[in-house]
């Protein structure tokens, strides 16, 4: 099934992107983007420096390391919170800027350099659509199988005797006299909703039956009856399998999203591997 696969992606929009959105108010509110905002929009001045819309961009994607992100796409209500977060940068970045001789803050430029470099990688990476349909075609059946689905009619009663004789008044037969008969009988006995219609089920998922149920169902062959009856908290059935597909898959284009971004992810770490072999490493703690 396709939960295998670690479906991770490198880009993610962080708390700190959604926080100055709180204030008591939900994305709901108003979705529409601030009219007229272009890359050049002035939107602050911080001691006579004028502040842009692009300024702001840059920093809310280095922030969330995601180059998707722009101010002029957000909810208008939430504008100000970010040019807000930006000129505070800006404001404390004259008083703060000691720091930036400091060992810490050198090590930590480093850690976003690194961050900010594998985000850009992530985005320059081109996965065509043939290699996500070849991807999803030869893995199919390894992650993109879905869970089995049967047809099925049956029968339920609440004592085991009732149900091992209408078992012996079904065998022997096969085909359309065993399911005329099997209608027969569930309208006459079953306790089930069913009933009225000769036990019908339909079409279901296993995973929506009683497991004792789906596990005796599975084991059969289409057109086959349970021989003995099958105990669940709703009584004793005796089933009838009618069809059974177990070659369901999730759709291509449910997943084609998810196999672009694994197979991203792939490409990255590929890239990463190599360098960790061109490095010349030792960490010599044991």
């Amino acid at each position: 099934m396709i939960k295998k696969l670690l479906f991770t992606t490198s880009i993610a929009i962080s708390a700190f992107a959604f926080a100055g959105m709180a204030h008591g108010k939900t994305a709901a509110h108003n979705t529409a983007p601030m009219k007229g905002l272009t890359e050049y929009s002035v939107v602050a001045k911080v001691n006579g420096k004028k502040v842009t819309v692009k300024d702001v961009n840059a920093y809310m994607q280095g922030m969330t390391k995601d180059f998707r992100i722009r101010l002029q796409d957000l909810p208008a209500q939430h504008v100000k919170d970010f040019v807000k977060k930006y000129v505070d940068t800006e404001k404390y970045y004259t008083e703060a800027k000691s720091i930036t001789k400091t060992p810490q803050y050198k090590a930590l430029m480093k850690k976003i350099a690194v961050d900010l470099w594998m985000a850009e990688e992530y985005k320059k990476i081109k996965i065509s659509d043939k290699e996500v349909k070849n991807f999803y075609d030869k893995n199919k059946v390894l992650y993109f199988k879905s869970t089995p689905k049967l047809k099925a009619r049956h029968i339920v009663v609440k004592d085991e005797k009732l149900a091992k004789k209408i078992i012996s008044e079904l065998k022997g037969l096969k085909g359309k006299a065993l399911e005329t008969k099997f209608a027969k009988l569930a309208k006459k006995y079953s306790i089930g909703p069913s009933k009225i219609d000769g036990g019908e089920l339909g079409y279901f998922n296993i995973e929506t039956m009683a497991k004792p149920f789906s596990d005796a169902a599975l084991k059969l062959n289409k057109g086959e009856i349970t021989l003995n009856p099958v105990q669940t908290k709703y009584g004793y059935h005796v089933i009838l399998l009618e069809d059974k597909d177990t070659n369901n898959f999730v759709p291509f284009n449910k997943v084609k999203g998810q196999i672009v971004a694994y197979l991203k992810n792939k490409t990255l770490d590929d890239k990463l591997t190599q360098i960790d072999k061109k490095s010349n490493v030792k960490i010599l703690i044991k």
